[in-house]
């Protein structure tokens, strides 16, 4: 979890490095430095800047493969929540989630893990913070701080604290999906029932209005204004896609209304299904992540998700809920891009059942756990009322499980996570390349 409310002081705040020798061949009291591979460990030490203040610092050996890290003992009390904080300057490393890891690593029985995900930067340097949930039993842990696959980069780090935050809270949201579908009337009084119910976001299908290319609406048309009317009515976020008249172009389009039925923005659908085409519908451009009073959501629609990187970038982007209304899907995908991109992903269809996934690959209201998954669930609730064809799924958007979920996020399955990327050189540009070549090689 990114530390910003939580960080808010429960003990003191040490730096960890204070007290470092000035003596550049020696590591600080408490600290000492290991490498796996000794053919393969960075160059470490201490120093102090020009003002004084004690770091350590990291560079690479030379060669790409290098891997080690800094690190020393820290003890864990039971049920506590933790801010770690790290402040450094870099040179020489393109990418800090690839080059860096800045963690908290507990032995087995414990095997607690947690560490920084996020990072800013400003002028007087780069700063990594996290909040998270300690371990459910007190342990010894290492406070570890890697540089890795990078030959010739170079790390200083001024601050590491460890240190007593408030508890995290829990980030309750309920969702209404449905299936099926209905003209506005209908519509209307499935949304009033998801508003009696307490909904925080409720979800209705692609093209909920019936509405055809031919039938386009601008966004003050009948079928948006409803859902704006009963966002503000209920007090809820609504969504869902119509055919958007825009000018002179349509689009498929998804509004997205706060609880008082203002428009926070648009996705228009970016891969369009080829006979909507024929039908004279253009794609959008662009996907958009949009802040909410529970978090971060984003908004795919149908053929979208025939696409893998339509939901990592989102992911990329900072959503949390990926909103997914469609005609129809294909189920087997949903547990994958959900897992894959650390994300929730709630479907409305036409033509198929609605869903709510978790982070973790599960499934609001499944029966029965699939066998190879290792993670707990994030929802609290879950209803099904067959004859209003609606579910609502209450999660906890803090408890961000991954579906192999071994003791934290620093040795779990990555779920999106940029530093659990582990190789040496970053396929990316491989694969932008690839996708871009329409030609076979003779």
């Amino acid at each position: 979890m990114e530390a910003t409310e939580q960080a808010m002081d429960v003990e003191p705040e040490v730096n960890l490095i204070a007290g470092t020798p000035r003596d550049g061949s020696l590591l600080p009291v408490g600290w000492e430095a290991c490498a796996p591979n000794p053919a393969l460990a960075p160059n470490f030490g201490s120093d102090r800047d020009e003002a004084g203040r004690a770091r350590l610092w990291a560079e690479g050996n030379g060669r790409r493969e290098c891997f080690g890290y800094l690190r020393r003992q820290v003890h864990l009390d039971a049920g506590k929540a933790y801010r770690l904080r790290v402040h450094l300057r870099a040179e020489g490393l393109d990418d800090l989630n690839r080059h860096l890891v800045h963690g908290v690593f507990a032995p087995a029985p414990s095997g607690f893990n947690d560490g920084v995900f996020h990072y800013t930067d400003s002028p007087d340097g780069i700063t990594g913070e996290a909040c998270f949930r300690g371990p459910k039993d007190a342990t010894d842990a290492e406070l570890r701080l890697h540089l890795r696959f990078s030959p010739h980069g170079r790390v200083w780090w001024d601050h590491v604290s460890l240190k007593e935050c408030k508890p995290i809270p829990a980030r309750p949201v309920r969702i209404a999906c449905s299936w099926g579908s209905g003209d506005l009337a209908h519509w209307r009084r499935w949304l009033d029932a998801a508003g009696r119910r307490g909904v925080d976001v409720a979800l209705v299908p692609e093209m909920f209005d019936g509405s055809g290319p031919d039938r386009a609406q601008p966004l003050d048309g009948p079928a948006p204004s409803l859902l704006a009317e009963k966002a503000r009515q209920w007090r809820m976020y609504v969504s869902g896609s119509f055919y958007e008249r825009r000018d002179d172009i349509v689009l498929n389009t998804a509004p997205l209304y706060d609880r008082a039925g203002e428009l926070v923005g648009t996705y228009s659908k970016n891969q369009l299904y080829d006979p909507e085409l024929d039908l004279g519908v253009t794609p959008g451009i662009g996907f958009p992540v949009f802040r909410t009073d529970f978090g971060a959501v984003g908004i795919i629609i149908c053929y979208d998700s025939w696409f893998p990187e339509t939901v990592r970038l989102l992911a990329y982007k900072g959503a949390e809920l990926v909103l997914f209304p469609n005609a129809g899907y294909y189920a087997g995908l949903m547990p994958a891009r959900a897992a894959d991109n650390g994300v929730w992903l709630a479907t409305s269809s036409l033509d198929c059942p609605a869903g709510v996934w978790d982070p973790g690959g599960t499934q609001a209201g499944e029966l029965a756990a699939e066998p190879t998954r290792y993670a707990a669930s994030s929802f609290r609730a879950f209803e099904r009322d067959e004859e209003l064809r609606m579910l609502v799924a209450a999660a906890d958007l803090s408890q961000h499980y991954s579906p192999h979920w071994w003791g934290g996020p620093l040795l779990s399955a990555p779920g999106g996570r940029r530093v659990r990327q582990t190789l040496i050189q970053p396929i990316e540009p491989e694969i932008a390349t690839e996708a871009a070549r329409w030609w076979e090689d003779a």
